[in-house]
């Protein structure tokens, strides 16, 4: 412990004294700065929005103007918003003599970063204009152009896609503030779709609406598709190494799952027998009301029972005068419990009435004769087509609306489309507006019961995370590496009690989206360098193995080039590959992987001294996230010096890395 400690102390204090005067602190905005001179300046930030169903793209084009004597080379640090991936970049040169979008192309990131070390030198090579966009971290991007000639301004343009959440029958994206201190984005916000409603925090949007991306708390864009089904999604499926497949579905059920039908006829049966009590048939009453109340122009009889049925109206009348009457109706309670007269009476009175839309619905406690069943009844109906619903009256409560799936009564009513279903009821005047929404399901379906996902090559415990049931306007989503390729996804349910199924098939822009946004994700930490290359390859992503590389034809001289120090600068951006690269950047911070790894050398060497190794040589890996050490392995030295390796393992172990390490897995083997 005594060893731990002294070399803790001292390699923390030799950290200290190196970093001390690297670089400012992080932000969140972004910074744009030249490299030669502090005239280069940011001049626009405009963002063309498309909102999709899944995700958004997002078109920047940023404009730099140089007030500087000199070309220079313009440096961003881009910060990116929660899950975007970089799947393209274009700059704005000159061909034939007029303006052009030179693309860029994906590329191997060391292999890009050479070859943009290579353009912007000074002589020996043909001059060329290029840009660069390459990885950081999972939240930071960054984007050298060069040159930007003096009094001139230079335009550059890369693309974001972020996926967007899905709830309340909306695909949804939050956005934060965009832009440097300076200068905030403005953007203009697009359908993808031309049938899909755009909505801006909650309010209404046209196609073209424009925000100013300004605010710190962030801003929400909402879509609506138009004409959607029942149930959407999409599955993305891309094999990537062997036994290894990204695996990607989403599954949405539409705002509406159904709707109240126009023109019904509606009989409404209610149980006026003494097995109830006068609170609980008030309630019923008042639950009658509810239940009409999602009616605009049906047509209604009520029907009360107890030893006989009688009819409130003797006709169908508007769902409006119904709702009158049944204000004023007082019911008086009676022996006798004859539902099967009564619904075979509205059986018989809806089988007259025109339109394919017919509803009874019964409210009772189904308390009847031993000698009633629902199939006896059943054998006597069937002439009009009816759908039938049966609210068992649960007591006078909190509003509330149980289907109950294994209730006998269900012989009844499943092979009409209805159900039974659990009704706690109220007739309180404050619960009116509860209600009315607890019975909006007798009225339509409002969610998908019964979920079941199948997946081949997903285990039950695979799936468990997924509900019960998916009410209207929500979705479910999974995301995994998988050990076996998908070929379909299976959704079933049921609406009421009628059979819902959807098959979802790999699809091919889909895998390559997900290929995409999988640098965004969790998913990035369970892959290797190796298994990224063909998903950035598939998806066209800026990743830690690939950068986007931009070339234009040069015009500027060749002694304007950047010379080593300058293209290293300007900002803080080297040039980093994932894990092995040559360089780092972090926010605002400017240190290369050779200097980080001289930080902990130096400082593992004092600490390796004051646990007694003395000169010996000794190797030690070291891996960083962030400012977080993951993992340390001290290599035994020759002869092995068992002690002095734990102190010195114990050392590294013990510190807090301050934030110039601002990569995603960096790895440092270290010599001693």
């Amino acid at each position: 412990m005594k060893h731990r400690n002294c070399g803790s102390a001292l390699l923390s204090a030799a950290l200290a004294a190196l970093i001390a005067t690297a670089a400012s602190p992080a932000r969140a905005d972004d910074h744009v700065v030249g490299t030669r001179s502090e005239k280069l300046v940011e001049k626009s930030h405009q963002i063309e929005l498309k909102m999709d169903r899944g995700h958004a793209e997002l078109v920047v084009r940023r404009t730099v103007f140089n007030g500087g004597a000199r070309h220079d080379q313009a440096v961003f640090h881009i910060e990116l918003p929660a899950g975007a991936v970089a799947t393209g970049l274009r700059t704005l040169g000159m061909k034939d003599g007029k303006p052009f979008w030179f693309k860029g192309d994906l590329m191997e990131a060391e292999a890009a970063a050479k070859k943009y070390r290579e353009l912007t030198g000074i002589g020996g090579f043909y001059p060329k204009d290029p840009a660069l966009l390459s990885w950081r971290h999972q939240q930071l991007l960054a984007l050298q152009v060069f040159p930007c000639p003096p009094n001139e301004p230079k335009t550059i343009e890369y693309t974001l896609k972020i996926p967007t959440s899905y709830s309340d029958g909306r695909h949804r994206l939050s956005l934060p503030r965009m832009g440097t201190e300076e200068l905030a984005a403005e953007a203009i916000v697009l359908p993808a779709h031309l049938e899909d409603a755009l909505f801006i925090e909650g309010k209404p949007a046209g196609a073209g609406a424009k925000i100013k991306l300004d605010e710190k708390g962030g801003i929400e864009i909402a879509l609506a598709r138009g004409n959607a089904p029942k149930l959407d999604g999409a599955l993305g499926m891309v094999p990537f190494a062997p036994k290894r497949s990204l695996v990607s579905f989403h599954v949405e059920a539409a705002a509406k799952l159904g709707e109240v039908p126009r023109g019904a006829s509606v009989v409404v049966l209610i149980d006026a027998s003494r097995s109830l009590t006068e609170e609980e048939t008030r309630a019923a009453k008042a639950t009658a009301s509810a239940y009409l109340s999602h009616y605009s122009d049906a047509n209604v009889e009520i029907m009360l029972w107890n030893r006989r049925a009688h009819e409130l109206f003797g006709t169908f009348v508007p769902v409006e005068t119904a709702k009158l009457e049944l204000e004023k109706l007082t019911i008086s309670r009676g022996n006798g419990s004859a539902i099967d007269e009564a619904l075979a009476r509205a059986d018989a009175r809806l089988a007259k009435a025109k339109g394919s839309a017919k509803r009874i619905v019964v409210l009772t406690d189904l308390r009847t004769r031993s000698q009633l069943s629902p199939e006896r009844i059943r054998g006597r109906l069937g002439k009009s087509g009816a759908l039938i619903h049966i609210g068992v009256i649960d007591g006078v409560r909190a509003p509330l609306l149980t289907r109950d799936d294994e209730h006998l009564w269900n012989k009844l009513t499943r092979p009409t489309g209805g159900l039974v279903w659990m009704a706690g009821m109220s007739a309180a005047l404050d619960d009116r507006a509860a209600m009315k929404a607890a019975y909006e399901e007798l009225a339509r379906p409002m969610r998908l019961d019964h979920l079941k996902v199948s997946v081949p090559g997903m285990t039950e415990d695979d799936l468990s995370m997924f509900p019960e049931a998916l009410d209207e306007g929500q979705g479910i989503e999974s995301a995994r590496i998988n050990a076996k390729q998908v070929p379909w996804v299976e959704v079933k349910g049921e609406l009421w009690a009628t059979p819902v199924r959807r098959m979802i098939m790999p699809d091919e822009a889909e895998g390559r989206l997900q290929s995409a946004l999988v640098f965004g994700s969790s998913l990035l930490h369970e892959l290797t360098e190796e298994e990224m290359m063909p998903l950035a390859l598939r998806g066209q992503a800026v990743s830690p193995v690939t950068s986007y590389l931009a070339i234009e034809p040069g015009v500027r001289p060749s002694t304007e080039g950047l010379n080593d120090s300058e293209s290293l600068g300007g900002g803080g951006i080297g040039v980093m590959g994932f894990g092995s690269g040559s360089g780092g950047v972090g926010h605002g911070v400017s240190l290369r992987m050779s200097e980080l790894s001289r930080i902990l050398r130096d400082a593992l060497l004092a600490s390796w001294e004051a646990c007694g190794g003395g000169d010996r040589a000794i190797d030690v890996d070291i891996e960083t996230t962030l400012r977080e050490i993951v993992h340390v392995r001290v290599h035994p030295s020759v002869p092995s010096m068992p002690d002095a390796e734990r102190c010195l393992e114990e050392s590294a172990w013990a510190f807090e890395l301050p934030s110039v390490f601002t990569g995603d897995w960096l790895e440092f083997p270290i010599k001693l």
